[in-house]
Protein backbone atom coordinates (compact mmCIF):
# COMPACT_ATOMS: atom_id res chain seq x y z
CA UNK A 1 0.00 0.00 0.00
CA UNK A 2 1.22 3.47 -0.86
CA UNK A 3 0.46 6.61 1.12
CA UNK A 4 0.26 10.23 0.11
CA UNK A 5 2.70 12.00 2.42
CA UNK A 6 4.19 15.34 3.32
CA UNK A 7 7.19 16.18 5.47
CA UNK A 8 8.30 19.43 7.05
CA UNK A 9 11.74 21.04 6.71
CA UNK A 10 13.45 24.42 6.99
CA UNK A 11 11.83 27.07 4.81
CA UNK A 12 14.23 27.74 1.96
CA UNK A 13 15.74 24.25 1.88
CA UNK A 14 12.75 22.44 0.37
CA UNK A 15 14.57 21.67 -2.91
CA UNK A 16 17.41 19.99 -1.05
CA UNK A 17 15.00 18.06 1.17
CA UNK A 18 13.20 16.83 -1.95
CA UNK A 19 16.49 15.65 -3.46
CA UNK A 20 17.37 13.81 -0.26
CA UNK A 21 13.98 12.09 -0.31
CA UNK A 22 14.61 10.83 -3.83
CA UNK A 23 18.14 9.70 -2.94
CA UNK A 24 17.01 7.78 0.13
CA UNK A 25 13.84 6.07 -1.09
CA UNK A 26 13.63 6.75 -4.83
CA UNK A 27 10.40 8.74 -4.50
CA UNK A 28 9.97 11.97 -6.42
CA UNK A 29 9.09 14.76 -4.03
CA UNK A 30 7.55 18.13 -4.83
CA UNK A 31 8.93 21.07 -2.86
CA UNK A 32 6.31 23.21 -1.12
CA UNK A 33 6.49 26.01 1.45
CA UNK A 34 8.36 24.58 4.45
CA UNK A 35 7.66 21.02 3.34
CA UNK A 36 7.83 18.44 0.58
CA UNK A 37 5.00 16.32 -0.84
CA UNK A 38 5.46 12.76 -2.09
CA UNK A 39 4.07 9.22 -2.17
CA UNK A 40 5.65 6.36 -0.24
CA UNK A 41 5.16 2.77 0.79
CA UNK A 42 5.31 1.71 4.41
CA UNK A 43 8.90 0.58 3.88
CA UNK A 44 9.87 3.94 2.40
CA UNK A 45 8.20 5.81 5.27
CA UNK A 46 10.18 3.78 7.78
CA UNK A 47 13.47 4.38 5.98
CA UNK A 48 12.88 8.14 5.77
CA UNK A 49 12.25 8.29 9.51
CA UNK A 50 15.38 6.30 10.23
CA UNK A 51 17.78 7.98 7.82
CA UNK A 52 16.69 11.50 6.81
CA UNK A 53 18.96 14.40 7.78
CA UNK A 54 16.91 17.22 6.28
CA UNK A 55 13.34 16.37 7.25
CA UNK A 56 11.74 17.28 10.57
CA UNK A 57 8.45 15.38 10.77
CA UNK A 58 7.00 12.96 8.24
CA UNK A 59 3.23 12.68 7.89
CA UNK A 60 0.76 10.41 6.15
CA UNK A 61 -1.48 12.90 4.39
CA UNK A 62 -5.14 12.54 5.33
CA UNK A 63 -6.45 15.66 3.62
CA UNK A 64 -5.36 18.56 1.44
CA UNK A 65 -8.08 21.03 0.47
CA UNK A 66 -8.78 24.73 0.18
CA UNK A 67 -10.90 26.09 3.03
CA UNK A 68 -12.61 29.36 3.90
CA UNK A 69 -14.09 28.74 7.34
CA UNK A 70 -13.57 26.68 10.46
CA UNK A 71 -16.67 24.71 9.46
CA UNK A 72 -14.88 23.72 6.23
CA UNK A 73 -12.03 22.34 8.31
CA UNK A 74 -14.42 20.48 10.61
CA UNK A 75 -16.32 18.92 7.69
CA UNK A 76 -13.09 17.86 6.04
CA UNK A 77 -11.83 16.14 9.21
CA UNK A 78 -15.27 14.67 9.92
CA UNK A 79 -15.33 12.89 6.58
CA UNK A 80 -12.12 10.90 7.15
CA UNK A 81 -12.16 7.25 8.29
CA UNK A 82 -9.60 6.97 11.10
CA UNK A 83 -10.11 3.29 11.90
CA UNK A 84 -7.12 2.32 9.73
CA UNK A 85 -4.74 4.36 11.89
CA UNK A 86 -6.03 4.29 15.46
CA UNK A 87 -7.46 1.60 17.71
CA UNK A 88 -10.33 2.15 20.21
CA UNK A 89 -8.05 1.84 23.24
CA UNK A 90 -5.52 4.37 21.94
CA UNK A 91 -5.40 8.06 22.80
CA UNK A 92 -4.83 10.92 20.39
CA UNK A 93 -3.99 14.61 20.21
CA UNK A 94 -4.24 17.25 17.50
CA UNK A 95 -1.52 19.82 16.87
CA UNK A 96 -2.49 22.73 14.63
CA UNK A 97 -0.60 25.61 13.04
CA UNK A 98 -2.30 28.54 11.34
CA UNK A 99 0.10 30.53 9.16
CA UNK A 100 -2.57 32.97 7.99
CA UNK A 101 -3.87 36.02 9.82
CA UNK A 102 -6.93 36.46 7.64
CA UNK A 103 -9.13 34.07 9.62
CA UNK A 104 -11.27 34.81 12.72
CA UNK A 105 -10.05 31.65 14.47
CA UNK A 106 -6.83 30.50 16.08
CA UNK A 107 -4.64 27.42 15.86
CA UNK A 108 -6.26 26.22 19.09
CA UNK A 109 -9.71 26.63 17.50
CA UNK A 110 -8.54 24.50 14.58
CA UNK A 111 -7.21 21.78 16.90
CA UNK A 112 -10.46 21.70 18.87
CA UNK A 113 -12.63 21.47 15.75
CA UNK A 114 -10.53 18.69 14.25
CA UNK A 115 -10.41 16.83 17.57
CA UNK A 116 -14.19 16.92 17.81
CA UNK A 117 -14.49 15.70 14.22
CA UNK A 118 -12.13 12.77 14.88
CA UNK A 119 -14.09 11.68 17.95
CA UNK A 120 -17.41 11.85 16.11
CA UNK A 121 -16.13 10.10 13.00
CA UNK A 122 -14.56 7.25 14.98
CA UNK A 123 -17.64 6.81 17.19
CA UNK A 124 -19.77 6.55 14.07
CA UNK A 125 -17.54 3.94 12.40
CA UNK A 126 -16.41 1.89 15.43
CA UNK A 127 -18.95 2.71 18.14
CA UNK A 128 -16.24 3.85 20.56
CA UNK A 129 -15.27 7.26 21.93
CA UNK A 130 -11.56 7.94 21.61
CA UNK A 131 -9.56 9.37 24.50
CA UNK A 132 -7.71 12.67 24.20
CA UNK A 133 -4.23 12.87 25.71
CA UNK A 134 -2.48 16.16 24.99
CA UNK A 135 0.77 15.24 26.77
CA UNK A 136 1.61 11.71 25.61
CA UNK A 137 -0.82 10.62 22.92
CA UNK A 138 -0.53 7.29 21.17
CA UNK A 139 -1.44 8.99 17.90
CA UNK A 140 -0.78 12.60 16.92
CA UNK A 141 -2.67 14.32 14.13
CA UNK A 142 -1.31 17.52 12.63
CA UNK A 143 -3.17 20.33 10.85
CA UNK A 144 -1.59 23.14 8.87
CA UNK A 145 -3.36 26.13 7.36
CA UNK A 146 -1.36 28.39 5.08
CA UNK A 147 -3.33 31.01 3.16
CA UNK A 148 -6.42 28.98 2.19
CA UNK A 149 -4.71 25.59 1.85
CA UNK A 150 -5.40 23.10 4.62
CA UNK A 151 -3.26 20.02 5.25
CA UNK A 152 -4.05 17.26 7.71
CA UNK A 153 -1.67 14.42 8.48
CA UNK A 154 -0.77 11.59 10.82
CA UNK A 155 2.59 12.12 12.50
CA UNK A 156 4.85 9.08 11.88
CA UNK A 157 7.94 10.69 13.44
CA UNK A 158 6.97 12.02 16.84
CA UNK A 159 9.47 14.58 18.09
CA UNK A 160 11.13 16.45 15.24
CA UNK A 161 14.22 14.79 13.76
CA UNK A 162 16.14 18.06 14.10
CA UNK A 163 16.46 17.25 17.80
CA UNK A 164 19.74 15.38 17.38
CA UNK A 165 20.87 12.56 19.64
CA UNK A 166 24.33 14.03 20.21
CA UNK A 167 23.34 17.41 21.69
CA UNK A 168 24.62 17.16 25.27
CA UNK A 169 26.18 20.64 25.12
CA UNK A 170 23.87 23.43 23.98
CA UNK A 171 25.68 26.48 22.63
CA UNK A 172 23.70 29.70 23.08
CA UNK A 173 23.85 30.39 19.32
CA UNK A 174 23.80 26.77 18.12
CA UNK A 175 23.16 26.29 14.43
CA UNK A 176 20.03 24.38 13.45
CA UNK A 177 21.28 20.88 12.41
CA UNK A 178 19.03 20.79 9.34
CA UNK A 179 20.54 24.08 8.16
CA UNK A 180 24.03 22.66 8.75
CA UNK A 181 23.21 19.70 6.50
CA UNK A 182 21.73 22.10 3.95
CA UNK A 183 24.96 24.12 3.96
CA UNK A 184 26.99 20.96 3.36
CA UNK A 185 24.75 20.10 0.41
CA UNK A 186 24.85 23.60 -1.04
CA UNK A 187 28.64 23.58 -0.76
CA UNK A 188 28.84 20.25 -2.55
CA UNK A 189 30.98 18.82 0.26
CA UNK A 190 31.71 15.10 0.23
CA UNK A 191 33.54 12.78 2.63
CA UNK A 192 36.68 12.76 0.46
CA UNK A 193 37.00 16.57 0.83
CA UNK A 194 38.62 18.46 3.68
CA UNK A 195 36.46 20.77 5.77
CA UNK A 196 37.15 23.63 8.18
CA UNK A 197 34.64 25.36 10.44
CA UNK A 198 36.63 28.25 11.99
CA UNK A 199 33.78 29.41 14.25
CA UNK A 200 32.33 26.03 15.18
CA UNK A 201 30.64 26.83 18.51
CA UNK A 202 29.18 23.55 19.75
CA UNK A 203 30.43 21.70 16.67
CA UNK A 204 27.20 21.27 14.71
CA UNK A 205 28.69 21.62 11.20
CA UNK A 206 31.71 19.31 11.79
CA UNK A 207 29.53 16.74 13.57
CA UNK A 208 26.85 16.72 10.87
CA UNK A 209 29.62 16.36 8.27
CA UNK A 210 31.11 13.49 10.25
CA UNK A 211 27.77 11.69 10.54
CA UNK A 212 27.22 12.19 6.82
CA UNK A 213 30.74 11.01 6.01
CA UNK A 214 30.26 7.78 7.97
CA UNK A 215 26.68 7.37 6.69
CA UNK A 216 25.25 7.25 10.23
CA UNK A 217 21.40 7.26 10.13
CA UNK A 218 20.10 10.08 12.34
CA UNK A 219 16.69 8.70 13.30
CA UNK A 220 18.03 5.21 14.00
CA UNK A 221 20.64 6.61 16.39
CA UNK A 222 18.13 8.85 18.15
CA UNK A 223 15.35 6.32 18.58
CA UNK A 224 11.94 7.17 20.01
CA UNK A 225 10.33 7.38 16.58
CA UNK A 226 6.55 7.34 16.58
CA UNK A 227 6.47 5.01 13.58
CA UNK A 228 7.86 2.24 15.83
CA UNK A 229 4.74 2.35 17.99
CA UNK A 230 2.07 2.72 15.31
CA UNK A 231 0.07 -0.51 15.34
CA UNK A 232 -0.55 -0.66 11.62
CA UNK A 233 3.20 -0.56 10.87
CA UNK A 234 5.10 -3.84 10.40
CA UNK A 235 7.54 -4.09 13.35
CA UNK A 236 9.61 -6.81 11.67
CA UNK A 237 10.07 -4.52 8.69
CA UNK A 238 11.36 -1.78 11.00
CA UNK A 239 13.87 -4.21 12.52
CA UNK A 240 15.06 -5.40 9.11
CA UNK A 241 15.52 -1.88 7.75
CA UNK A 242 17.27 -0.83 10.96
CA UNK A 243 19.76 -3.68 10.58
CA UNK A 244 20.32 -2.82 6.92
CA UNK A 245 21.06 0.81 7.80
CA UNK A 246 23.34 -0.25 10.65
CA UNK A 247 25.33 -2.37 8.20
CA UNK A 248 25.60 0.58 5.79
CA UNK A 249 27.56 2.69 8.32
CA UNK A 250 31.19 3.19 7.26
CA UNK A 251 33.22 3.37 10.49
CA UNK A 252 36.47 2.86 8.62
CA UNK A 253 36.09 6.07 6.57
CA UNK A 254 38.88 8.60 7.01
CA UNK A 255 37.74 12.21 7.34
CA UNK A 256 39.65 15.49 7.35
CA UNK A 257 37.37 17.78 9.37
CA UNK A 258 38.58 20.51 11.71
CA UNK A 259 36.47 22.70 13.98
CA UNK A 260 37.98 25.70 15.74
CA UNK A 261 36.66 28.46 17.96
CA UNK A 262 38.14 31.24 20.07
CA UNK A 263 36.14 30.05 23.08
CA UNK A 264 37.65 27.18 25.12
CA UNK A 265 34.20 26.52 26.60
CA UNK A 266 32.71 26.07 23.13
CA UNK A 267 35.48 23.71 22.04
CA UNK A 268 35.04 21.63 25.19
CA UNK A 269 31.29 21.49 24.43
CA UNK A 270 31.95 20.56 20.80
CA UNK A 271 34.16 17.69 21.93
CA UNK A 272 31.45 16.46 24.28
CA UNK A 273 28.92 16.54 21.44
CA UNK A 274 31.35 14.75 19.11
CA UNK A 275 31.98 12.07 21.73
CA UNK A 276 28.23 11.50 22.11
CA UNK A 277 27.99 11.25 18.30
CA UNK A 278 30.73 8.60 18.28
CA UNK A 279 33.06 10.81 16.25
CA UNK A 280 35.89 11.71 18.63
CA UNK A 281 38.43 9.74 16.59
CA UNK A 282 37.14 11.19 13.30
CA UNK A 283 37.02 14.94 14.01
CA UNK A 284 39.54 17.43 15.34
CA UNK A 285 38.69 20.43 17.51
CA UNK A 286 41.01 23.13 18.79
CA UNK A 287 40.91 26.59 20.36
CA UNK A 288 41.96 29.10 17.72
CA UNK A 289 41.22 32.68 16.67
CA UNK A 290 39.89 33.08 13.12
CA UNK A 291 41.72 36.42 12.84
CA UNK A 292 45.03 34.62 13.41
CA UNK A 293 44.24 31.80 11.00
CA UNK A 294 47.43 32.37 9.04
CA UNK A 295 49.41 31.34 12.12
CA UNK A 296 47.66 28.04 12.86
CA UNK A 297 46.04 26.71 9.67
CA UNK A 298 47.84 23.42 8.90
CA UNK A 299 47.03 23.47 5.17
CA UNK A 300 44.41 24.91 2.80
CA UNK A 301 41.03 23.18 3.08
CA UNK A 302 38.71 22.28 0.21
CA UNK A 303 35.74 23.83 2.01
CA UNK A 304 35.33 26.40 4.75
CA UNK A 305 31.76 26.26 6.11
CA UNK A 306 30.70 28.29 9.12
CA UNK A 307 28.10 30.34 10.97
CA UNK A 308 29.58 33.69 12.07
CA UNK A 309 27.96 35.75 14.84
CA UNK A 310 25.17 38.00 13.65
CA UNK A 311 26.46 40.89 15.73
CA UNK A 312 23.49 41.53 18.01
CA UNK A 313 24.03 38.72 20.50
CA UNK A 314 27.83 38.98 20.49
CA UNK A 315 28.08 42.72 21.05
CA UNK A 316 29.92 43.37 17.77
CA UNK A 317 29.74 47.12 17.23
CA UNK A 318 31.05 47.28 13.66
CA UNK A 319 29.67 44.27 11.82
CA UNK A 320 30.85 45.61 8.45
CA UNK A 321 34.50 45.65 9.53
CA UNK A 322 34.02 42.32 11.29
CA UNK A 323 32.90 40.69 8.04
CA UNK A 324 35.71 42.35 6.09
CA UNK A 325 38.33 40.98 8.45
CA UNK A 326 36.86 37.47 8.28
CA UNK A 327 36.85 37.37 4.48
CA UNK A 328 40.31 38.92 4.19
CA UNK A 329 41.84 36.48 6.70
CA UNK A 330 40.28 33.41 5.06
CA UNK A 331 41.27 34.51 1.56
CA UNK A 332 44.89 35.02 2.61
CA UNK A 333 45.25 31.84 4.66
CA UNK A 334 43.32 29.40 2.43
CA UNK A 335 42.96 31.05 -1.00
CA UNK A 336 41.76 27.91 -2.82
CA UNK A 337 38.91 27.11 -0.44
CA UNK A 338 35.25 27.29 -1.35
CA UNK A 339 33.35 29.30 1.26
CA UNK A 340 29.84 28.63 2.58
CA UNK A 341 28.37 30.85 5.27
CA UNK A 342 25.00 31.76 6.79
CA UNK A 343 24.42 35.43 7.66
CA UNK A 344 21.57 37.82 8.42
CA UNK A 345 23.11 40.63 6.33
CA UNK A 346 23.81 38.96 2.98
CA UNK A 347 24.42 42.16 1.00
CA UNK A 348 27.00 43.36 3.50
CA UNK A 349 28.76 39.99 3.63
CA UNK A 350 28.68 39.64 -0.16
CA UNK A 351 30.48 42.96 -0.49
CA UNK A 352 33.13 41.78 1.94
CA UNK A 353 33.52 38.61 -0.10
CA UNK A 354 33.93 40.59 -3.32
CA UNK A 355 36.58 42.81 -1.71
CA UNK A 356 38.51 39.69 -0.72
CA UNK A 357 38.36 38.29 -4.25
CA UNK A 358 35.49 35.83 -3.88
CA UNK A 359 32.68 35.35 -6.38
CA UNK A 360 29.24 34.54 -4.97
CA UNK A 361 27.90 31.46 -6.76
CA UNK A 362 24.65 30.91 -4.88
CA UNK A 363 22.45 32.64 -2.31
CA UNK A 364 19.57 30.84 -0.59
CA UNK A 365 17.28 32.53 1.91
CA UNK A 366 16.16 30.41 4.87
CA UNK A 367 14.20 30.87 8.06
CA UNK A 368 16.62 30.41 10.96
CA UNK A 369 14.15 30.22 13.82
CA UNK A 370 12.41 33.59 13.55
CA UNK A 371 15.37 35.16 11.76
CA UNK A 372 15.47 35.49 8.01
CA UNK A 373 18.99 34.48 7.04
CA UNK A 374 20.88 33.72 3.84
CA UNK A 375 23.25 30.90 2.99
CA UNK A 376 25.99 32.13 0.65
CA UNK A 377 28.25 29.86 -1.38
CA UNK A 378 31.33 31.58 -2.84
CA UNK A 379 34.59 30.66 -4.55
CA UNK A 380 37.72 32.53 -5.61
Amino acid sequence: MRFKCFATTVMGLEEYAARECEELIGARAKPDVGKIIFEASQEQLIKLNLASRMLHKIFIMLARINVRTLDDIYRCARGIDYSEFIEPDQSFAVKAERHSKNYPFTSLDMAAAVGRAIIESFRESRGKRLRVNLDQPDIEFYCLLRDSEFFMGLNTTGRSLHHRFYRVYHHRAALHPTIAVGMLRIAGWGPSMSLLDPMCGGGTIPIEAGLLGLNVPIGLRRGGLKISSLRFVDKELIQRLSKDLERSIKPESELNILGTDASPKSIEGARRNAEKAGLMDKLEFSVADIFKIGEWLPQPFDHIIFNPPYGIRMGISNIKEFYRRICRCLAQASPTSNLTVIVSKPTLFSRSLAEAGYEVKERIEVMYGRIRATIIFAAR
